[in-house]
């Protein structure tokens, strides 16, 4: 009944033995299933220096890339930039299959593991990379304009998903974007032609080009105690084409999921479509409240 215990014991003090030799002239040493492995005793890696820092400091160059390891890996929970968290991971894995590689036996599970997350992680600070700075360059003309005029305060990556969710149209004269008292199935930035806006039938007002359509029925359905349930809203004008005009669109429930799922986009777009209606209002004389009081169908327009 002692047999077992007594085997294991003798397997501990062998391997403590191989160990213990490691440091004088052992080329081998023995791992828990009773192999024979050779001993990494690397001139640079395994050597142990002494640095004196008032008092003698030993180490090894392996144990300094375990230290940096936990070092950049720390770091990389300090950061929110997406692309920087996974360079650290990528660098702070890589030291750590150093650090586990030059020891007396090779730890070859964690090695397998860490070798399989850097992997992951490379091709992520690629495609990001990619993403950050070229992405830009294989967008379309329009798609630039769309960017610079709009958007530029937001990622090219998270462009790029709202590109995905909507179409370039060409419009023809009198095509109604809106319709007053309807739900809105449509949010459009006008990038080419003009638009009337109409309220109760009756003309009040004209968008440029430039201009968002549609866009104040989908903020209000994203907001307080709709944002839990968001659905579409009455559009507040008729909004019709004058001329034949080219409009970028989006489906008002696809756009509307897309902002409710990430934070990050619609923090964006609500910046986007605040500096749209900023404008409308300018461009409009809405600039007070008393002018809200006075003329509500005036407001409507410039915010149709």
């Amino acid at each position: 009944e002692f047999g077992l215990p007594t085997r294991r014991a003798a397997t501990n003090s062998k391997r403590a033995a191989d160990v213990a030799r490691a440091g004088t002239r052992a080329s081998y040493v023995s791992t828990s299933r009773g192999k024979r492995m050779p001993l990494h005793e690397h001139p640079l890696m395994t050597r142990e220096r002494v640095v004196k820092l008032g008092v003698p400091v030993t180490f090894t160059m392996s144990n300094i890339f375990g230290h940096l390891s936990f070092v950049l890996l720390g770091y990389s929970y300090l950061t929110s930039d997406l692309l920087t968290l996974r360079a650290l991971a990528v660098g702070g894995l890589s030291f750590a299959v150093v650090f586990q590689y030059f020891r007396a036996a090779p730890l070859w599970l964690p090695i397998r593991w860490n070798a399989s997350f850097v992997v992951v992680n490379a091709v992520w600070v690629a495609k990001l990379y990619y993403d950050a700075n070229f992405a830009e360059l294989y967008a379309t003309e329009d798609e630039r304009a769309l960017y610079a005029r709009h958007f530029a305060h937001m990622s090219m990556t998270d462009f790029r998903k709202i590109l995905q969710l909507g179409r370039w149209r060409d419009m023809e004269r009198g095509y109604q974007m809106t319709v007053e008292g309807e739900q809105n199935k449509n949010v459009f930035v006008l990038v080419e032609g003009s638009a009337e806006v109409y309220v109760h039938g009756k003309a009040v007002n004209t968008i440029e080009a430039g201009s968002f359509v549609g866009e104040m029925s989908l903020m209000r359905s994203i907001v307080g105690s709709n944002f839990k349930r968001p659905k579409n809203q009455m559009a507040s004008a008729t909004v019709v084409c004058r001329e034949k005009s080219r409009v970028f669109c989006w489906e008002d429930a696809q756009l509307r999921k897309l902002l409710y799922e990430n934070a990050d986009i619609r923090a964006s777009m609500q910046a986007a479509f605040g500096v749209g209606l900023a404008e409308k209002l300018f461009n409009h004389r809405v600039m007070s409240s008393k002018m809200f009081a006075q003329a509500p169908n005036e407001v409507r327009a410039a915010i149709a």
